[in-house]
């Protein structure tokens, strides 16, 4: 193959991180995904939804054997660290290679699951080298927010593949066949807003800090704390000892990253000296109860008096909400107690001068337990007097002990790494779910390099596990190319 494997996937990954695409914004890179398969002679084709699906031909003497799909989706978690000026809209990531990492500058790297996609592209640059079937390439939109992309792709480039990998897992020498099916929920109230009261004079500003965030379902069991849930709780300390009037209540980033920051300002009767006690000790208290985030951070400071404040009734309403709204692992696996089996993530609060938004991710690994979710979830919504909408649920992709393709990759791993993958099913959600519905008797298995910190600033790729996640890619591609469909 050109060059060497690792950077020549950096070479394609460098030219993705250069092209903004946040979820639901996916044209520039969709458009240029098509014309890479244009330029190298591939049948190519672009879907109402940018999914970009090709065809690459089987090598000489293996037209016979199995269709494979190799899969990545093109979106990425924008987020960056407090401070640092980034639009997710118009500027480019800023890459930071080392020896054993590649980073980026105050941003998400979107590994997840650009590095999929850069490990396809290179790949396709070099599938004369290794024999192979018809190869068939999707590259999805929209993972990251509602998986549309996947839900709206045509099942008929589906339909006649035997194998299906998918390049979107996060840890090199683990073989997901399985994952947790999931729910978008978002709740809206109309807000209504009083002149503050002139017996609250003193006005208060805290910020909430220094949290480790991170992945909604594979970081939810490692007792990292929601910063939302930290305001709720301050706003209720606050409430025990005084008044409280609501101003502004922000945080969080997205649906399925867990909050690493909240801002609240309210006008109140007590104190700024008694107020910073308080968050003071609630910041004590949290280091000692989770000593998984020791650089929480919560900071009172006395600012201007507000224009305006909640309605004492809108405030109960959504104070009440976040404290009924359960985030963090709701039910272990009977099965596999080391395995999340329901969780929930109260991802987003947003306020502005006229409704207040809160966004909420609830997966399972078992669809029934989505749909209590939603019904939970519908009445706590009546209760506040909120509104509740929900996005098509995705499906669990439940595991398949029968699976052949499950069966060559352990002996590939295990051949070319010599140690055993790990096989297991996670609590996060993929694409896999509705590739499975569109079509049952696709063997499908996820594979991936590692990547650390995904959906946070923080996020990095082990560099090494980049060749041998590609080797893996071609050993199985040349396995499935000896068998029969």
């Amino acid at each position: 193959m050109s060059k060497t494997i690792l950077d020549g996937v950096l070479e394609e990954f460098a030219k993705l991180a250069a092209i903004p695409r946040p979820s639901k914004h996916e044209g520039q890179v969709s458009n240029f995904l098509k014309k890479f398969f244009e330029e190298h002679g591939f049948e190519v084709l672009q879907d109402n939804f940018k999914n970009v699906i090709a065809v690459i031909p089987a090598s000489p003497g293996k037209e016979n054997s199995p269709i494979t799909i190799l899969q990545a989706h093109m979106d990425m978690v924008c987020v960056a660290q407090d401070g640092y000026e980034f639009n997710p809209l118009t500027d480019p990531i800023k890459l930071i290679r080392g020896e054993k990492f590649l980073e980026a500058e105050g941003t998400s790297l979107g590994a997840d699951d650009g590095i999929g996609i850069a490990e396809i592209l290179y790949l396709i640059k070099n599938q004369e080298a290794f024999p192979h079937g018809e190869l068939r390439i999707i590259f999805t939109t929209d993972e990251e927010q509602g998986m549309s992309g996947a839900i709206n792709l045509d099942k008929r480039f589906l339909f006649d593949a035997d194998y299906f990998i998918n390049c979107d897992s996060e840890r090199y020498g683990e073989l997901v066949a399985g994952s947790a099916g999931a729910v978008h929920a978002t709740f809206r109230r109309e807000l209504h807003y009083v002149r503050p009261d002139t017996k609250l004079p003193y006005n208060v500003e805290i910020k909430i800090s220094g949290l480790r965030g991170g992945h909604s379902g594979e970081e939810i069991s490692s007792g990292r704390i929601n910063a939302i849930k930290v305001a709720a709780k301050i706003m209720r300390q606050v409430t025990a000892r005084g008044k409280i009037r609501l101003a502004s209540l922000n945080g969080g980033k997205a649906f399925n990253v867990i909050p690493d920051s909240a801002e609240i300002v309210f006008a109140t009767d007590l104190r700024a000296e008694v107020v910073k006690k308080i968050c003071a000790d609630i910041e004590l208290k949290l280091k000692k109860t989770y000593n998984t985030e020791p650089n929480v951070k919560i900071e009172a400071q006395t600012v201007k008096r507000p224009d305006k404040v909640l309605h004492i009734k809108d405030y109960e309403n959504l104070s009440n909400l976040i404290t009924l709204i359960h985030s963090g692992v709701y039910l272990m696996s009977p099965d596999n107690p080391a395995q999340v089996l329901a969780s929930s993530n109260l991802g987003v609060v947003h306020m502005d001068d006229e409704i207040v938004e809160l966004k909420i991710l609830p997966r399972s690994n078992a669809d029934a337990i989505v749909e209590e979710f939603i019904d939970h979830f519908t009445q706590v919504a009546k209760l506040c007097f909120f509104e509740s909408k929900f996005s098509t649920p995705t499906p669990a992709w439940n595991f398949n002990p029968d699976s052949k393709l499950l069966k060559i990759a352990k002996e590939i791993f295990t051949e070319q790494n010599g140690y055993a993958p790990e096989v297991k099913t996670i609590h996060a959600g993929l694409e896999t779910s509705f590739f499975a519905k569109k079509n049952s008797k696709l063997d499908i298995i996820s594979i991936g390099t590692t990547n650390e910190n995904i959906h946070s600033p923080n996020e990095r790729l082990h560099l090494e596990t980049v060749e041998p996640h590609v080797k893996f890619i071609v050993g199985l591609l040349t396995k499935i190319s000896e068998m029969k469909p």
